[in-house]
C-alpha cells in the first residue's frame, strides 16, 4: 500500500490537515553472527527492501493512537501512565513507550497508521516496528537520539518488556545498514562497519522461504539457548581462573580457553560454546571473502552456519530442517540458514540473481512432499539488499 492510501487511512481516523511523516524500517537478513549478538559477538547483517512503514501525524497531548493495516483494532496509549501490557499486537509500541519513557519527557503523541510487510516470517519484522515507533515518538518529541543509543534503548525494550532476551543484532542492522555494503556489527564494544566488496561481486537475491510456521521467541526455547550460553561462560572463566561476574557472556572468554577446557563442558553447554567460538570464525572468514568478491567462498560459511545452528545449537525444527536442506541442494543457492531464531519463521538464501524463480518452484515441490499442510501457508519472496530506517515526508515517501 502506497503512501496515498496510508493517507487516506489515517486521514479517515483523524480528520484533514497537514504534517504527516513517515518512518520506513527495513527487514534484515543475517548470513553470518547466528546466535552470538547476545553474547557480545559480531555479526553480519543486509537490509532488504520489504519492511515497515508508519505514517504519522504529531498530536498537543501525549497521547498516541496507532492503527494497523494488517491488525484490527485501533491502539491508544497515555505516555504519562502506560499501563500494563494487553498481549496483542500493541505490545511493541507499549514496551517502547514504557522505555524511552523511563529515559526521557514524553510530552507529544501522535496519530499513526502502519504497515508491515512478511510479518511472523523471521526477518526481524518486530524490530522494525520498534524502530520505526522511536524515530516516531522521538521526532515528535524534538528528542536527539545517536543511533547506537536507539538499538540499545531497543533492546533494553525487548529485555524488560516483551520477555526476550535479545542482543543487537536486529535493530542495528535495520539502523545502519547500507545498501552497497554488508554490515559488521561488534556487539561486545558496539563497533559498526561497512564491509565494501569488490567489484567481482555476483549479482545476488536475498530469498526468504518462510515454512509456514510464525513464531513469538518470548514462546520459544530461544531464552532457554541464552541461559546455557551464559552458563558455559561463567564454568569456562572459573576454570580459567577468573571470577565470572553478574553476567557472563562467551565473549569474555578467550578462545583459548575454550580451547583447553571447552571439552570439559556438559553436553549441551559445549555445543553452545562450540557454535559461538565457530560463528566468530566464520564472520572473520566470511567478512574477507565478502571483501574480495567470493559469493561462493562466503555462501559456503553461510550453510555452515546454518548446519552448526542444527548440530550445536540445537535449533530448528523438521520443516525448517526439510527447507534448508532443499535450498542448501539447489542450484543457483550461494548459501542458506535459518532466519528468525530457528524456532519457526524461515529459512535465507543468498541465491544467484537469474535462479531465483527456479529455485522457488523446486524447494517448494520438496516442502510441499513433506509437509503438505505447513505449505498451504509456506511463501517465498525474493528481496534486495536496502538501506536502513529513515524518517522521511510525504514527497520522498513511495
Amino acid at each position: 500500500m502506497g503512501f496515498d492510501l496510508l493517507e487516506k487511512n489515517l486521514r479517515q481516523r483523524i480528520g484533514a490537515g497537514g504534517g504527516i511523516s513517515a518512518v520506513r524500517a527495513p527487514l534484515r537478513a543475517c548470513p553470518l553472527g547466528a546466535h552470538v549478538d547476545h553474547q557480545g559477538g559480531e555479526v553480519t547483517g543486509l537490509a532488504l527492501d520489504h519492511g515497515v512503514d508508519l505514517l504519522f501525524k504529531p498530536r498537543d497531548t501525549p497521547i498516541v493512537t496507532l492503527e494497523s493495516v494488517g491488525f484490527s483494532g485501533v491502539i491508544e496509549i497515555d505516555l504519562r501512565r502506560v499501563g500494563e501490557r494487553q498481549g496483542d499486537w500493541g505490545d511493541y509500541l507499549w514496551a517502547v513507550a514504557a522505555e524511552m519513557g523511563e529515559v526521557f519527557d514524553l510530552h507529544w503523541g501522535f496519530d499513526g497508521v502502519m504497515q508491515g510487510d512478511l510479518v511472523g516470517m523471521g526477518v526481524s519484522s518486530s524490530a522494525a516496528v520498534m524502530v520505526a515507533y522511536c524515530l516516531a515518538l522521538a521526532g515528535v518529541n524534538q528528542i536527539e537520539m545517536s543511533r547506537p543509543e536507539i538499538a540499545r534503548l531497543i533492546q533494553r525494550a525487548e529485555n524488560r518488556y516483551i520477555g526476550v532476551a535479545s542482543g543487537l543484532l536486529d535493530q542495528s542492522v535495520i539502523l545502519f545498514a547500507e545498501v552497497e555494503s554488508l554490515t559488521h556489527i561488534d556487539c561486545r564494544d558496539f563497533a559498526v562497519s561497512q564491509i565494501a566488496a569488490e567489484e567481482t561481486l555476483l549479482d545476488f537475491r536475498v530469498l526468504v522461504a518462510f515454512s509456514g510456521m510464525a513464531r513469538q521467541l518470548s514462546n520459544t526455547g530461544y531464552n532457554d539457548r541464552v541461559g546455557e550460553c551464559c552458563e558455559a561462560a561463567a564454568i569456562l572463566l572459573r576454570r580459567a581462573g577468573a571470577e565470572p561476574g553478574l553476567d557472563p557472556v562467551l565473549s569474555d572468554v578467550a578462545l583459548e580457553v575454550f580451547e583447553q577446557e571447552g571439552r570439559r563442558l556438559p553436553g549441551n553447554l559445549r555445543r553452545r560454546a562450540a557454535h559461538y567460538f565457530g560463528e566468530i570464525a566464520r564472520v572473520h572468514d566470511g567478512i574477507e571473502a565478502w571483501r574480495r568478491g567470493d559469493l561462493g567462498a562466503f555462501g559456503a560459511l553461510v550453510t555452515a552456519s546454518g548446519e552448526s545452528s542444527i548440530v550445536n545449537y540445537q535449533c530448528g525444527t523438521p520443516p525448517l530442517v526439510v527447507l534448508f536442506e532443499a535450498l542448501r541442494d539447489a542450484p543457483g543457492v550461494f548459501g542458506t540458514r535459518f532466519s528468525g531464531a530457528g524456532f519457526g519463521g524461515s529459512c535465507v538464501a543468498l541465491v544467484e540473481a537469474g535462479a531465483a524463480d527456479d529455485i522457488i518452484e523446486r524447494v517448494a515441490r520438496t516442502y510441499r512432499g513433506a509437509f503438505p499442510d505447513l505449505a498451504a501457508h509456506a511463501r517465498s519472496v525474493i528481496c534486495r539488499p536496502a538501506g536502513p530506517a529513515a524518517v522521511m515526508n510525504a514527497e520522498e515517501f513511495s
